[in-house]
């Protein structure tokens, strides 16, 4: 079965220009469908609470980090995303995920600035590559009265060369959550600069997210 990630209306979005094919079919096996489907659902929404920021330059705006903790362990981080029509939409990367993640994304962020260099170098002007970098899965969130989830998304970003010349790295997953027909529809995760890269990177050290979550609680804690 065939998760569709094209997008037809990305052009409606501020920033992008004429982009065709941005993301890519991802292939799923009948069991991972299953599970997907599974698991996609509502909770009451959890103790997080937001522990930094990051810029990103490509939206103009900056986006949020939340996270939960867990009998003294780093339980869930939320990195907020951009959005085609909800306002609280993240990428909920799972506590003993994170420091994998952070890794995955420095990686891109190295390749990333490589392909940049010889793109201009070699006055390259259209591109739409893959960049061959595992993640580990990660679950979409939004925020409502309640959460909502689609569970193990797998991330796939790519290097993509917009009309007007920027280069990006991107991935922007069309994603429906079956037991809410309100929620379908694709998020972007984009970079354009090796800024945006470690404004989001030099937030997410898995310790110091902790040690403000603790912090929290041990205050709250003393009002008994």
């Amino acid at each position: 079965m065939y998760i569709d990630d094209t997008i037809s209306t990305v052009k409606s979005l501020v920033g992008f220009t004429d982009v065709t094919d941005i993301c890519r079919p991802v292939m799923y096996t009948e069991f991972n469908t299953l599970i997907v489907a599974l698991f996609i659902f509502s909770i009451s929404s959890k103790a997080e609470q937001t522990v930094g920021t990051f810029e990103n330059a490509y939206f103009g705006k900056n986006f949020t980090i939340e996270a939960s903790q867990k009998n003294n362990e780093l339980e869930t981080v939320y990195i907020e995303v951009e959005a085609k029509s909800s306002k609280s939409a993240f990428l909920s990367v799972d506590g003993n995920k994170l420091e994998s993640f952070k890794t995955s994304l420095e990686l891109v962020r190295d390749k990333y600035l490589s392909w940049v260099k010889i793109a201009k170098e070699n006055n390259v002007t259209e591109m739409d590559k893959e960049f061959d970098i595992k993640f580990p899965t990660v679950s979409i969130a939004w925020r409502g009265s309640k959460w909502w989830f689609a569970f193990d998304r797998k991330i796939t970003m790519s290097f993509l060369i917009l009309d007007n010349g920027k280069m990006v790295a991107i991935w922007c997953p069309k994603v429906s959550a079956s037991s809410n027909e309100f929620i379908d529809e694709t998020i972007y995760f984009v970079f354009e600069c090796e800024e945006d890269f470690n404004s989001l990177l030099n937030q997410l050290n898995s310790q110091a997210i902790l040690d403000k979550l603790l912090n929290t609680k041990n205050n709250e804690d003393l009002f008994q």
